[in-house]
């Protein structure tokens, strides 16, 4: 990716000069017509104006394109791709190469954002000048704009403040991916040292390793703040990857690799890395069940040869407040789930034996 770093810093100078830093909201696309309305109505109606709003159109095949040149606003400037770029994460890392501003947003092309949303992650990089991203919280929405849920800190993770490295990644392996990923805001100076997102090796969990590697920078807020409303729709990418998903979650794939990169740095408490195991339990029941719906009876069986049983039984032994059903209600569930399908595969398998 070719980023003219020496022009782009000048650029970052001249803008820290005005009483306002220029903010570049990313906005990658493709085929988003149905929402690519509504987002760009909310970004141009942000109360913080110093903004450049840079659309990249992976060479869509509706009227993407068409309804962005609808909107007359100097500070919309449109990026079509010669070619289509098959992952999405790299027209969000083409993204990069177009940008001036000292602050840098990858919004995505079917959310909406409220009005004070970057000027409340601009508060608060002036307000700690050490920090390298801001993210906030939201709702979330489906295709009829409906709010159908909402997104939820850890308990251990306070809004509005400061946390390192070590305190995210314990949180992560604890609870999961908790960043609302479009509406991270990240100085520019620190994205292009990390960029391009790794999608070849950690696939869709690409964005929480690069969150994870901005935490190892600088530190991290993420506002308790309900300031976008995130959509959620059955032609989404993730509803796509983890509908029916039979392999385990990309998600893992980021963790496992931080925890080899930790191994001598940070200390994982025997209580944090069993419910990460627990966790990944969850993961490779759903894998299993699936695999069992879709008729995948060999895959399903090699599924359930691949989770270390007494492992998972040795932490419930160890630690009987893991058993709790407010910490362990899904796995209960995909529990009793497995339990029919096996009895399910069991009577199948004797019907084909007397046919």
């Amino acid at each position: 990716m070719n980023i003219d770093r020496e022009t782009l810093n000048g650029d970052m100078k001249e803008n820290a000069q005005n009483a306002e830093p220029l903010v570049s909201i990313c906005i990658p696309v493709f085929n988003g017509e149905k929402t690519i309305r509504k987002t760009l109505d909310s970004v141009i109606h942000q109360t913080y104006k110093n903004l450049e709003i840079i659309i990249v159109d992976n060479c869509s095949t509706d009227s993407t394109v068409e309804i962005v040149q609808e909107f007359k606003d100097s500070r919309i400037r449109l990026i079509l791709n010669d070619i289509h770029l098959p992952c999405g994460e790299d027209n969000w890392n083409r993204c990069f190469q177009y940008v001036h501003g000292e602050f840098v947003a990858i919004f995505h092309a079917d959310d909406v954002y409220m009005p004070q949303m970057v000027s409340r992650q601009i508060e608060t990089f002036k307000k700690y000048t050490d920090v390298g991203s801001v993210f906030t919280q939201g709702n979330i929405i489906n295709e009829r704009d409906e709010i159908i849920g909402r997104f939820k800190l850890p308990r251990e993770i306070k809004g509005g403040e400061p946390y390192s490295y070590t305190q995210i990644f314990i949180s992560t392996l604890e609870y999961g991916d908790f960043f609302p990923c479009p509406t991270a805001m990240m100085r520019s100076s620190l994205f292009l040292k990390l960029v391009p997102f790794r999608y070849e090796q950690f696939k869709s969990a690409s964005d929480l390793d690069m969150w994870l590697r901005a935490a190892r920078c600088a530190p991290i807020v993420i506002l308790d703040e309900k300031l976008i409303n995130y959509r959620t729709s059955k032609t989404q990418g993730t509803y796509v990857l983890n509908r029916l998903r039979t392999t385990e979650a990309d998600l893992f794939k980021v963790m496992d690799f931080h925890i080899g990169q930790n191994i001598n740095s940070v200390t994982i408490e025997k209580h944090i890395k069993n419910r990460y195991d627990l966790f990944r339990f969850e993961d490779q029941l759903s894998c299993a069940l699936n695999c069992r719906y879709k008729g995948e009876f060999k895959n399903f069986k090699d599924q359930l040869k691949k989770i270390h049983w007494l492992h998972i039984f040795a932490i419930y032994l160890t630690n009987p407040q893991l058993a709790h059903p407010r910490v362990s209600r899904g796995i209960y569930g995909k529990m009793c789930q497995l339990a029919i399908e096996i009895l399910r595969s069991t009577t199948d398998f004797k019907h084909c034996s007397k046919s």
